[in-house]
């Protein structure tokens, strides 16, 4: 099967997946769940970024990503403000896993693994963000503010994710609200 063809089968079944994870209301476990799956890709990102001699911090990139995720979160009825905090430790924690894994492949390459491409990844990434803001908003207009640290903490279970990376994550997210 030629490459080509390979990479949009799997770009479909990605989409396909993310089309999914949207259109389900998430719990509060379920957006810990979500930010797992979307740190889950950090490994790709890091290996191409690797592969293309490419940065890991791309700060044009971050403040895009940011500017995005507070007009998302605005559209959805949360305050804006109060979800920058949780998008940056959210890219941040991305950022050090990237860190982490370039760090050990310095001493140990990654054998027989190709990192998906970036842009197949972002895709995945961008569904995924959205997934996450829509989980909270709806949660928190149910009134299920997020006080389960334990849960949420668990959930978290990424290679290379520490627990101050977490510690960050839970107490960012306690700072999201709803629109006023």
């Amino acid at each position: 099967m030629n490459r080509n063809y390979f990479n949009k089968i799997i770009l479909l079944i990605g989409l396909s997946c993310s089309a999914t994870v949207l259109a389900a209301p998430a719990k509060n476990s379920d957006v810990a769940s979500l930010i797992n799956q979307r740190l889950s890709y950090m490994k790709d990102v890091a290996g191409y970024k690797a592969a293309n001699h490419l940065a890991i911090e791309d700060l044009p990139q971050e403040e895009k990503v940011l500017a995005s995720a507070v007009q998302q979160a605005e559209k959805l009825g949360l305050e804006g403000e109060s979800v920058k905090p949780f998008v940056q430790a959210q890219m941040d924690a991305a950022k050090a896993i990237q860190y982490r894994y370039r760090a050990d492949w310095l001493s140990t390459p990654e054998q027989n693994w190709q990192p998906l491409p970036l842009d197949q990844v972002r895709t995945k990434i961008n569904a995924l963000s959205a997934s996450i803001l829509s989980g909270i908003r709806t949660d928190l207009a149910r009134g299920e503010h997020f006080s389960d640290k334990a849960t949420f903490l668990l959930a978290l279970n990424q290679t290379h994710l520490a627990e101050s990376d977490k510690a960050r994550l839970w107490e960012a997210l306690q700072k999201v609200r709803l629109k006023q």
